[in-house]
């Protein structure tokens, strides 16, 4: 009985629940500048896949010339270009 009143007083043990927001409530300058590298970190880890899609799309049709000589210039294109 005596545990009950004093979770009552604790505001009810491990169960309590905030708004999302209200974390960000806590953070100082350090945290919010973690959190913004962390952000734009992952923003460009994730640009990673579709720019490596393009290049080797590119690099593909050149590969599918006939010419073998032209294949070297176009190549060359490929890579200097990006």
């Amino acid at each position: 009985m005596a545990e009950k009143a004093k979770k009552k007083k604790n505001g009810g043990g491990g169960n309590q629940r905030i708004a999302f927001y209200k974390l960000f409530t806590f953070a100082d300058r350090y945290d919010i500048v973690l959190m913004v590298i962390g952000t734009l970190s992952a923003m460009a880890n994730g640009l990673t896949q579709p720019f490596m899609s393009i290049l080797m799309g590119q690099l593909i049709n050149v590969f599918g010339f006939s010419d073998h000589d032209h294949v070297f210039k176009e190549v060359s294109k490929v890579r200097t270009s990006n």
